[in-house]
């Protein structure tokens, strides 16, 4: 055997590894024949769950008493809507007046295009109710009357059976 064979081995080797390097080939075998990296933990693998959180019924969540927020239209004009939640102090086929737990008091204008649940005629002063409407310059109308302080239970976010006194449908 002569002295340049093994030298001429070592070069091969070295050519092989620096092509391997050069490539990623290298470093892919290397991750392939290695361990699977662990998963990542995670703070809940199932939507929805509560993590062990007790959930606050209605009743037990902050409730608003009232709100007023400028929203611009699809026509690009701005309104100022309302919302309150309390007592009825005084109710007409005009017009309500709604004082909030805080003293809070707003009179509101009723229009052909108010909807109350139950009926506007079964509205009286010392009812709970939640009312949302608009108001225009200083005159507040409203659009919505719902009886019911809207911490019982229902059936949904305020849409259909979910306002008043939270009873299921027939």
């Amino acid at each position: 055997m002569s002295v340049r064979d093994p030298l001429k081995i070592r070069k091969t080797l070295l050519a092989a590894a620096v092509a391997v390097a050069l490539t990623g080939t290298g470093v892919a075998f290397a991750w392939g024949a290695g361990d699977p990296p662990a998963p990542a933990p995670s703070l809940s693998s199932t939507p929805g769950q509560d993590n062990g959180k007790v959930r606050k019924d209605k009743s037990q969540r902050p409730q608003q008493l009232h709100g007023e927020s400028v929203v611009k239209k699809a026509d690009g004009s701005y309104e100022t809507e309302l919302s309150q939640r309390g007592t009825v102090e005084a109710a007409s086929s005009s017009s309500i007046t709604v004082k909030s737990e805080d003293g809070f008091s707003q009179t509101y204008a009723i229009d052909a295009g108010t909807k109350a649940r139950p009926s506007l005629a079964d509205i009286a002063p010392g009812d709970t109710v939640r009312i949302s409407g608009v108001k225009n310059g200083g005159q507040a109308t409203a659009e919505r009357i719902v009886e019911g302080a809207g911490d019982r239970p229902g059936l949904g976010l305020g849409r259909g059976n979910g306002h008043g006194h939270g009873k299921a449908p027939k």
